[in-house]
């Protein structure tokens, strides 16, 4: 599946656990900035991502005429495949504790 959507994907905290990393990002598309929260499982491109975008993003992306799904689905692809910018070092904490 390709996608129309021109997503620049860009994780800005990373919180690991064993098995997990809690992720917080933004998606840059055009002029705006949505943000999101994560949890992968299996670790950088690992099997599986948790993706969870606030109301605020949802409420844009509904004002822009974008369908959640297909943003929600594209971004999950993006960050499963690694095609991320990084722009931290992860934290010291297990959130897992």
């Amino acid at each position: 599946m390709t996608s129309n959507l021109d997503l620049q994907v860009h994780v800005d905290k990373v919180e690991g656990g064993e098995v997990a990393n809690r992720l917080f990002g933004y998606v840059n598309m055009g002029e705006e900035k949505l943000r999101f929260t994560a949890i992968a499982f299996g670790r950088w491109g690992g099997q599986n991502i948790s993706l969870q975008l606030p109301r605020k993003t949802i409420g844009r992306l509904n004002h822009l005429d974008i369908d959640v799904e297909d943003f929600t689905m594209e971004l999950q692809r993006k960050l499963i495949e690694g095609d991320v910018m990084i722009e931290s070092k992860p934290a010291k904490k297990d959130w897992t504790e």
